[in-house]
This record gives C-alpha cells, sequence and structure tokens, in this order.
C-alpha cells in the first residue's frame, strides 16, 4: 500500500476505480455496463452482457474506439446473418468465435454459424469486479465466464480476466477456454479491436510485425499502412496477415497529430493469424486489427484448412492480449519498429 500517496486522498476513486451502472433508455435500456478509470489516463467501459467486452475507451480524454451507428442494444441472440449489421454495436473490443468466426455458414437449417459466432452476445456468469492493494500498486480486475452451448452439441466455457492498475497505460484480456464435453471441439476465436475517429484520421499510420499479407478482394484502397479523411461511399478492404516471427508481437495504429498511438501485443504461437480490416467510409470510418487463432474466413473453410484448433474433450487453453497505449517517443518508436 502506498501510504504516502493515501494522505493526499479522502478516497482511491479520486484516481482509480471500478463502478457498476445500468443503463436506463433507448436501446441500451436494461443492460449493465462497468465504468474503469485510472490515474495513468485510461478511462474505459466493460460490458457483461456482451461476453466482457470493451465498449467506451478513452486515454487523457481522448477517444481511441469506434462505435457503430446501431450503439448497444438490449436484446441478446440476434446473431443471424441478416441481422448482424443491424445491430452489432462496435466498442474497443468485439469478440468473435466460438464457434465461427468470418462469415456466415449454414450447412443444413439446424447447423447455423452466424458472422463471428455467438459469443459476443452471451452474458457473463459469476461476474465479479475488485479493486485492492497489492504491494506498492493499486489493481483494477474485472472478471467473468460465458457458456456457449447446444443440446446434442458443443459446451463450451470461456471464463475472461480483465485486469489494469493505478498507473497503467495498458489493459490485460486473459481468456480461458475449456472444452466441458466428450467429444473434442474446434475453437474459433478473433479478437475484433476498433480503432476510431480521432486516433484515425487523416495520415495515422497502421503498424505491425513482419508478415506475409494478402487481401481479400480486389476494389477499394489496397495500402493498408497509410489512412486517409473519411470518403463517402468508400469500399471497406479486409487484409490477412500472418507474422514472420513466433512469439510476442505488436500491432497498432499510430497519429501523428496527436503523437499518440494505440498498440495491441500478444504472442503468434497461440495467435498466428492478424487481420486488418480498413474501413474509411463516412460515419463508418474504422481501423480494425484482430488476432486470430484460426484463417477467420468461415467455419468450413477454415477447418477443411486443416488450421484450426481442436480442443480435447475437457481440455482448456488460454490466450492472453495487452491493449496499450503509448505517447511521444514511445510511440514513435513502435511505429519505426513495427513498420
Amino acid at each position: 500500500m502506498n501510504n504516502a500517496l493515501l494522505m493526499h486522498l479522502g478516497n482511491i476513486d479520486q484516481l482509480a476505480g471500478v463502478r457498476l451502472e445500468r443503463l436506463e433508455e433507448g436501446n441500451s435500456a436494461s443492460k449493465r455496463i462497468v465504468r474503469v478509470w485510472n490515474a495513468g489516463g485510461l478511462s474505459f467501459s466493460v460490458t457483461p452482457d456482451h461476453c466482457l467486452d470493451l465498449y467506451d475507451f478513452s486515454f487523457r480524454g481522448i477517444n481511441l474506439a469506434f462505435h457503430s451507428k446501431n450503439g448497444l442494444n438490449a436484446s441478446a441472440f440476434q446473431s443471424t446473418a441478416g441481422e448482424f449489421f443491424s445491430y452489432w454495436p462496435g466498442g474497443m473490443l468485439a469478440t468473435c468465435g466460438l464457434d465461427n468466426v468470418g462469415s456466415a455458414v449454414e450447412s443444413d437449417p439446424m447447423n447455423r454459424f452466424p458472422i463471428h459466432g455467438r459469443i459476443g452476445d452471451c452474458s457473463a456468469n459469476h461476474f465479479s469486479s475488485d479493486a485492492r492493494w497489492e504491494n506498492e500498486d493499486y489493481v483494477l480486475r474485472l472478471s467473468g465466464t460465458m457458456r456457449e452451448s447446444r443440446l446434442y452439441g458443443r459446451s463450451l466455457e470461456l471464463r475472461r480476466q480483465i485486469t489494469t492498475s493505478l498507473d497503467a497505460a495498458e489493459v490485460t484480456i486473459t481468456d480461458t477456454i475449456t472444452n466441458l464435453t466428450d467429444a473434442p471441439e474446434p475453437i474459433f476465436l478473433l479478437y475484433h479491436f476498433n480503432f476510431g475517429y480521432p486516433l484515425l484520421d487523416k495520415d495515422a499510420r497502421y503498424f505491425g510485425p513482419r508478415s506475409e499479407t494478402s487481401e481479400c478482394c480486389d476494389i477499394g484502397d489496397n495500402d493498408f499502412q497509410s489512412m486517409h479523411a473519411p470518403v463517402d461511399g468508400a469500399a471497406h478492404r479486409t487484409f490477412f496477415h500472418i507474422p514472420r516471427d513466433k512469439g510476442f508481437v505488436t500491432a497498432g495504429l499510430y497519429q501523428p497529430k496527436l503523437r499518440l498511438a494505440a498498440y495491441l501485443r500478444y504472442d503468434t504461437v497461440s495467435l498466428p493469424y492478424l487481420l486488418e480490416w480498413k474501413c474509411l467510409k463516412s460515419h463508418d470510418y474504422v481501423l480494425a486489427i484482430e488476432p486470430a487463432n484460426c484463417p477467420a474466413v468461415n467455419r468450413e473453410s477454415d477447418l477443411q484448412s486443416g488450421k484450426t484448433l481442436l480442443l480435447g474433450a475437457y481440455e482448456s487453453v488460454t490466450y492472453q492480449v495487452v491493449l496499450g497505449v503509448a505517447e511521444g517517443a514511445f510511440a514513435e518508436f513502435l511505429l519505426n519498429n513495427n513498420a
């Protein structure tokens, strides 16, 4: 405990804290939201009713996240192929999986796999939040468990923990997925981090690990590094990066006007694929950076590729992604060393 600091305070929540709130109007009425803030300049919200995903995210008052036109919505389990674009809220992190990542697949009327799967619509069980001194640091921690299951089929548990601390400029997301059935089950997982204005603006630059890069279409802007101002009707584009290095890598977005970067740090051993969704269309202005454990085309294609994790009966696997913010010289260092 930092007694010298506490002597200056009536309550530590002057500097850092966690607060559970409930929204009261519009499409998000009845939704819970957890506000988190710290002395390092981070302020963000977490949605217990949407897979403990991150929605708002700012640093020293500067917004970093993209919110779609739809905003937060109150109804869960809307993940049908036709409705996805009418309710997807965006937000700083939208978790995709666990039965599908990528485009929708319908093997037959009894086996429908919606765009980006169902886990993002699942509410947390055993949700808890904590803020406590651990030695000299004040640690803020959220946790909960989401379940994705099907009669006569899969039963998957995602146990999530989100951690930051008093002066940190990083948030750590740790996920453990467990197969709770007696048969092996494929696991599809993609972390859909969505960056928006003013971090995303003219002259912003994507940076990432050395990769083999390909594109999924031949329309739109084929420059995956440079950003420009919004353009009415601009086509969106997705780039597939396969990092060459095994181990921890960094990818992010740098804004020279702000001398600010937001970045992800993760292990390519467990998340060997990296997608970049560049949509610079007016009102849908977003740059998404998306580490994934699979090629992320769709369930059918990924299974045929043989590059999907098959989790054995009653086995578990753990993933971790760090979301951070860098200023000034550190932000420029990240850009120059990950170009």
